[in-house]
């Protein structure tokens, strides 16, 4: 199964979407993030935090703060 990694920044109220991911490893480097869509429910995560998510469908993200992120997806 291909992975793809990718390191983003979300500003403050901002959102995105990522659809048709099987699972994700995600690690917050700056800020605080929001993420719902996930098999655990919605889950936050702070600067230094690593989660695995598993998504129902579509992973949604929200900055609470301005972010940066690393994300593992397959």
């Amino acid at each position: 199964m291909s992975v793809k990694s990718f390191k983003m920044t979300l500003g403050k109220n901002k959102m995105m979407s990522v659809n048709g991911a099987k699972s994700a490893n995600l690690s917050c480097e700056k800020g605080k993030l929001w993420i719902t869509g996930t098999r655990q429910g919605d889950v936050m995560v702070a600067c230094g935090q690593k989660i695995s998510l598993r998504p129902v469908d579509a992973l949604v993200i929200e900055g609470m703060d301005d972010s940066l992120f690393t994300m593992d997806v397959r």
